[in-house]
């Protein structure tokens, strides 16, 4: 073997080495990243359960599922979300992201509003409102979820 090549392949061995013990040294910052990461696991998790809950209850408004189904998959995931919300606000990072979360909580009512107004308009196209608030209810109800109204 030449000169040049055991260099080479001591450069080698040592930037091998260094990769491995790297991690030891820095333990410190790998423990803020993992709790970052946990934390956005957490966030990633709520978001997932959310979607799963509206999902559920579109399935249950087009009729594909029936109402003991989703009343029992509405409790599990409402039980499973109420445990990561937990995990959530006991987590140490849980008040760092607050001007992040804000813009979206934000965004995301008015979407939701968005959402409640176009509902309210197809059901009062179809003739499903309250006679009392002119809230939106379902064929079946039998009492208004706004004000309570016996419905006729």
């Amino acid at each position: 073997m030449t000169v040049s090549s055991l260099i080479i392949v001591l450069m080698i061995f040592l930037l091998a080495g260094v990769l491995v013990v790297r991690p030891f040294l820095d333990a410190d910052s790998g423990q803020k990243l993992s709790t970052a990461g946990r934390y956005d696991s957490l966030l990633a998790e709520r978001e997932r359960i959310y979607n799963a809950i509206e999902g559920l209850d579109q399935d249950f408004d087009f009729q594909k599922i029936s109402s003991e189904e989703h009343d029992r998959g509405r409790q599990e995931l409402l039980r499973e979300a109420a445990v990561v919300l937990q995990k959530l606000e006991n987590h140490p990072d849980h008040g760092k992201e607050g001007k992040k979360t804000g813009t979206l909580s934000a965004g995301d009512d008015s979407l939701e509003r968005l959402i409640a107004e176009r509902r309210n308009a197809l059901q009062a196209a179809r003739g499903e409102l309250c006679p009392a608030c002119g809230q939106a209810v379902a064929e079946d109800d039998q009492f208004c979820s706004n004000c309570g109204e016996k419905l006729v």
